[in-house]
This record gives C-alpha cells, structure tokens and sequence, in this order.
C-alpha cells in the first residue's frame, strides 16, 4: 500500500505501515484437483451420514441441530421446498456464497473458480471441493456442471442469475436466493448467513459465526478509541469515475460505525447514486479518507487534480491512498464492505483498515 503525502505548507507525513494479514480459518479438509473434474469428497470415509445428531453425509456437513422442520420452504424466484436437511451444496456467485458455508463447517459438492485467492479463504478448505468448476463468476452458468454434481441445494445468494437460468438450475436442485428488496451492495450479511443456517439445520452454528464477527469488530473499535466521534469516507476510482463506499444506511457505514466513527453527513448524498462527479470531489470530505485506485496511475491522476488537493481532508493529510494492485495493500477490504461482507470476511477488513490503512493517521 503507498500513502499519499501530496505537497502543501505544513503537511504532516501520513506513516508507511505493513499489515499482517488476518486469515481466518475455517473447517479444513484433504486437498483435491481443481480443474473441475472432480474427485475427495473432503471428509473421512468412516464419517456416518448425515441427520439429527450425527455428522454430515461424507464429511461434507456437522452434526444437525435438530432445530429446522422439513419439508422446509425457503427463499426463491418460485416456491422451492427442502423435503430433508440438504446434504450436497452446489454454489454460485459471489464470495460470500461460500463465506456462509465455510465459516459454520459445511463443505460444498461444487463451486465456481473464484477470481483470487481472497485473504480471509482457508484455502485447504476450498481444495477439498468436489468440483470447482474453471469458470468463474462472470462465466455462464454452467448448469450441465452443476446437475452433474448432484446437489440437493443451490445457494445463489444475492446473486443476480437470468431468469433461464434460474428456471434450469430449479430443475437440477431448490435454488435458495434473497428476497428482492434485500439484494445488491447493501444486503445484510447476517441474513444472508441466517438463511442458509436454517436451510441447512445450522441457525445456532450461524448466530455463533455472527456473534463471533461481531465481537471481533468491536474489539478493534475498543483498541482504536480515536475513532469515535470522527467521520471517515471510503471510496474506490474506477475507469468509470469516484464512487463513494460508505453511503449512508449502507453496508460500508455499518461497518465503520462499528469501528466507532461518526456517520457522515456528506454520505446522504450518495443515497441514489454512488458516484462522485470530479466536480464534486468536495464531497468526499471527513476526518479521514480512503481512497482506493485500480492502479497508480489512476492514483497519480487524481492527486494531480487541483480541485481534489483542495478537499480539506486531502489538504491537511488525512488521505490515504490503496493501490489495490501493491502487494500488502488490503485492496480486497473495499470489496468486503459492499457484496463481500460476510463473518469471514468483516473481521479481516476490520483489521486492514486499523493495522493498515489508518495506522499512522492523526486525528488530531
């Protein structure tokens, strides 16, 4: 990560600072190809199958609480019913779609290629899939490769499928998804971690994984009292332009007010469009900004802009800049606090934003 120091009378040097980044471990299994093909099943093959109070079918699950009733309806495009406790889990989407299942120890039969190796991901965990398909996210659902996987649940969480798609993966297995209303950057992963607790027999296991993440927010925001009573402002420059992370009611300002900063007064702005128009760079004002580029020229464009090295908070070097592609930059911590937030995810991002990105910024 590179912090920047833009010229000015006075100006204080924000600190260089290196973070180590918090990996959070979820329930590993043996490693397996990841080509697709197929192959271990992730657990022991003495592991007893799966049902109240025993383990999951083949490893692939803990124990059931014996909490769920089945037949059991869940949330989909159409009415899709769970006749028993689903024992194979295909996934697609976004990372939190696995986020959900790791961190309560459930392993999946079948899943995408993710773009990266995200920090939070215990990757002996997700080599131990059955299948990991080479296609990624932004691929074409490959249905034929799903269906092949004999799933009994798809989990599409906030994740946005066409409606053929979705009409062929109900054929294959119950697709669980959101509710409309509750989709996009400002979903609440708490829910989306409840609802696959319940679908899957786990809801105590799910509020503990909340629980857990919520603690280890909190223990950050008690170690960095100098939070509180201040406003931060986290945005990233796309090709597309600013656009502002921490809108207010959003996921971002959640998660920063947990820290212990102040809501934003300037964020109401962005309510209905994110983006920041470059005459508007005013906008980004707070006691702290973040700024997230793709690249550093992106970066070296900007803070050459007069307009930008005016902002209060820039002038008076309270900027930060992330360099998402610099190695130890926590470039991923933007990504967690819209469609990646989930309790894996959130407790690392709270880290990168204390130990990192703000380590060395005065307040005062």
């Amino acid at each position: 990560m590179t912090r920047a120091v833009l010229p000015r009378r006075g100006t204080r040097g924000l600190l260089a600072a290196t973070a180590a980044l918090v990996v959070l471990a979820g329930c590993a299994g043996g490693s397996d190809d990841t080509d697709g093909s197929g192959g271990a099943d992730g657990g022991s093959a003495d592991t007893p199958d799966g049902g109240e109070g025993s383990g999951g079918a083949e490893g692939l699950l803990p124990a059931a609480e014996g909490t769920t009733q089945y037949p059991l309806t869940v949330q989909s495009r159409s009415e899709a019913v769970l006749e028993e406790r689903p024992e194979r889990i295909a996934v697609i989407g976004f990372s939190t779609n696995l986020d959900v299942l790791e961190v309560i120890g459930v392993t999946p039969v079948y899943t995408q290629t993710e773009e990266q190796e995200w920090e939070w991901r215990d990757q002996e965990w997700f080599d131990a899939i059955e299948t990991i398909d080479t296609a990624t996210r932004r691929d074409p659902v490959n249905v034929e490769g799903i269906a092949a996987a004999d799933p009994d649940l798809i989990v599409a969480l906030n994740f946005p499928t066409e409606d053929a798609d979705y009409e062929r993966l109900s054929s294959v297995a119950p697709v669980l998804e959101v509710e409309e209303e509750l989709s996009g950057d400002q979903a609440d992963w708490r829910e989306l971690q409840r609802q696959v607790g319940e679908a899957l027999d786990l809801s105590a296991a799910s509020e503990t994984a909340i629980t857990d993440a919520e603690e280890a927010v909190a223990a950050v925001a008690a170690d960095h009292p100098e939070y509180a009573g201040r406003t931060i402002t986290i945005a990233t420059e796309y090709t597309t332009g600013v656009e502002y992370y921490t809108v207010t009611g959003g996921t971002a300002e959640t998660f920063v007010t947990d820290l212990g900063f102040d809501p934003n007064p300037l964020a109401a702005d962005f309510v209905d469009d994110p983006k920041v128009a470059d005459e508007n760079v005013n906008l980004l004002d707070a006691d702290v900004l973040v700024l997230s580029y793709m690249d550093a020229p992106t970066r070296e464009a900007r803070e050459a802009d007069e307009l930008f090295r005016s902002v209060p908070v820039v002038a008076d070097g309270r900027y930060v800049a992330v360099v998402s592609d610099e190695e130890g930059a926590g470039g991923n911590a933007t990504w967690v606090m819209r469609r990646g937030a989930s309790a894996l995810s959130l407790p690392w991002a709270a880290e990168v934003i204390a130990d990192t990105w703000l380590d060395g910024v005065e307040f005062d």
